[in-house]
């Protein structure tokens, strides 16, 4: 399963949002079902992010949707970046491929 989240942020707050959502990430790094996550920028504005996240269950990620440790202190770290405007979608994973390690243009080494 995988949840596709589309949002606008406040005009020069990337950096800012950037670094709330890898702390983000880190404070719920041992999620259970959670097989992987991404945070991409939009090329072409500025102020657009997606953030994908793959699931093992759909009730895997119901529950961390619904915690406490989103609701009360993931979300708060990130909310004051959004602009309010934002979509998610959910879907069934028919196919992947997969090609090892990823390294971005910042030079931090994703894991395989």
């Amino acid at each position: 399963m995988v949840r596709i989240v589309w949002g606008n942020i406040r005009p020069g707050h990337w950096p800012a949002f950037k670094a709330a959502y890898k702390k983000a990430c880190d404070m719920s790094a041992n999620t259970p079902g959670m097989k992987g996550r991404w945070l991409s920028h939009d090329r072409f504005d500025e102020n657009a992010f997606y953030s994908v996240t793959i699931w093992e269950t759909e009730q895997h990620m119901l529950d961390y949707a619904s915690s406490p440790l989103v609701r009360e202190t993931l979300f708060p770290m990130v909310d004051e970046h959004f602009t309010g405007t934002y979509s998610m979608d959910v879907a069934d994973v028919e196919f992947m491929d997969h090609f090892g390690s990823f390294v971005p243009p910042s030079g931090e080494k994703k894991a395989a």
